[in-house]
């Protein structure tokens, strides 16, 4: 069932920064959430841009750390979003050729939220593992 996946994640809280955080509170923030990578919105609630853990290593790694610098001059300014009905096996493609870890959740620009590589992979496992089950009673049903 296409979306199925990108359906339930786009129920789920989207934590986003604005593009006037630092470096330092949105750093502060994936530690908090645990989470590696937030969208990054403007004023008008518009997202303008993604910023992920990879995003501020290659700040720190270019030496140019700065923890006042705002978040909108490190951040990915090409977005890769997908709709409620994109696939699995859409994301993986989209995910492995762009080689990138997230994809946002997006319709009529709106922001619905985020998926990550690793929901990708969890929804993939509990797929093999419930067909693995529903083959084993099979097959002990006989």
């Amino acid at each position: 069932m296409p979306g199925k996946l990108v359906s339930r994640m786009s129920k789920r809280e989207c934590f986003t920064l604005s593009e006037k955080d630092t470096v330092k509170s949105a750093s502060q923030k994936f530690h908090e959430r645990k989470i590696g990578c937030m969208p990054v919105i403007d004023g008008a609630k518009k997202v303008i841009g993604i910023l992920s853990e990879r995003d501020l290593s290659r700040f720190i790694y270019a030496e140019k750390f700065n923890l006042t610098l705002p978040v909108s001059e490190l951040m990915s300014k090409s977005l890769v979003t997908c709709d409620l009905n994109t696939s699995v096996t859409e994301l993986m493609d989209e995910m492995t050729e762009k080689k990138i870890r997230h994809i946002l959740i997006m319709e009529d620009q709106k922001l619905l939220g985020i998926v990550s590589i690793g929901d990708v992979v969890k929804h993939l496992i509990n797929k093999i593992e419930e067909e693995n089950k529903n083959l084993k009673d099979y097959i002990n049903s006989y």
